[in-house]
């Protein structure tokens, strides 16, 4: 089976990984899956919408659009279940005057968008609660990210795994990248929401479950984070799972500057064993900058 990439997909992905993760990934061929409540972002996968309209062109256009859809002359794709109770009423012999309508609706209309935050916060609870089962690997695309090699890397003393997808059916073809903002994602201009209320348009119309596995707050963007996403997983009561990957996708194992002989030694006999295509490369810090570069062993 083969999947469609990402367009911006990198040539490599990376794993930062403490020694004891690193020798398990290694060992098994597998790379841990899980539940976002594991990671260390309480609002990974928890995201709250905005809704960026003028209340006043809102009312006045949805009541419109919905007369039209009522009794227009034209005919329309229904979003939802108001949608369909409009093109119902086109079988009706009743027609009301257009004013006399509006004015029946208004209030109705009047109270949706005034408690708009309030189907916002429900709406962004029931995406979270659903989100909440879902397993997910983070990866990186880049293998010199100071903070990540001090966070998740043992402060430096562990490794990065570089992942380069070899087949058509590589796990990492499935890859997203993650999408960093400095402000609630915004589910409907006056438009969207507009063709939401006079029922045009739907939920499902909105990528907003994409919204809320790909999208993080700005302060993480550093990570410069891909995901893979695998659903509920296969195990769909388990926090975490374990997947294979094939071992020719292994590029390479970067060893953190700090790692001893001894965990590097243990490494590359692992490697040996099982990774005949995988390189072996070291983090160092760059000649005269404040960063750092990766060089072969």
């Amino acid at each position: 089976m083969s999947f469609e990439p990402h367009p911006e997909l990198p040539q490599s992905l990376y794993k930062y990984c403490s020694q004891a993760a690193a020798r398990a990934t290694l060992a098994s061929g597998t790379l841990q899956f899980s539940r976002p409540g594991l990671f260390n972002d309480g609002f990974d996968l928890r995201i709250a919408l905005a809704l960026n309209i003028n209340e006043e062109i809102v009312i006045e256009r949805a009541l419109e659009q919905m007369y039209d859809g009522a009794y227009g002359s034209t005919s329309f794709l229904p979003g939802n279940r108001l949608g369909a109770l409009l093109l119902i009423m086109r079988q009706l012999q009743w027609k009301p005057e257009p004013g006399e309508f509006k004015e029946a609706l208004r209030p109705a209309v009047k109270d949706l968008v005034a408690n708009r935050n309030k189907m916002l916060q429900q709406l962004s609870d029931a995406l979270a609660a659903e989100a909440a089962k879902f397993k997910v690997l983070c990866l990186s695309s880049s293998p010199t990210v100071a903070p990540l090699w001090g966070n998740y890397a043992e402060n430096i003393q562990g490794v990065a795994l570089q992942f380069s997808p070899r087949s058509d059916d590589s796990i990492f073809l499935t890859a997203r990248p993650v999408n960093y903002v400095e402000h609630e994602p915004v589910l409907f201009d006056d438009q969207g929401f507009i063709d939401w209320l006079s029922g045009r348009r739907g939920f499902a119309d909105t990528d907003v479950s994409s919204q809320v596995v790909y999208t993080k707050t700005a302060d993480w963007a550093y990570e410069r984070e891909w995901r893979i996403v695998a659903g509920c997983g296969w195990k769909p009561d388990e926090e975490r799972e374990f997947v294979e990957f094939s071992v020719d996708d292994l590029e390479a194992v970067i060893f953190g500057s700090r790692t001893t002989e001894d965990f590097r030694e243990e490494v590359k006999q692992l490697v040996a064993e099982r990774y005949p295509s995988c390189k072996l490369r070291q983090l160092k810090p760059a000649t005269g900058r404040m960063t750092y570069e990766i060089a072969d062993l």
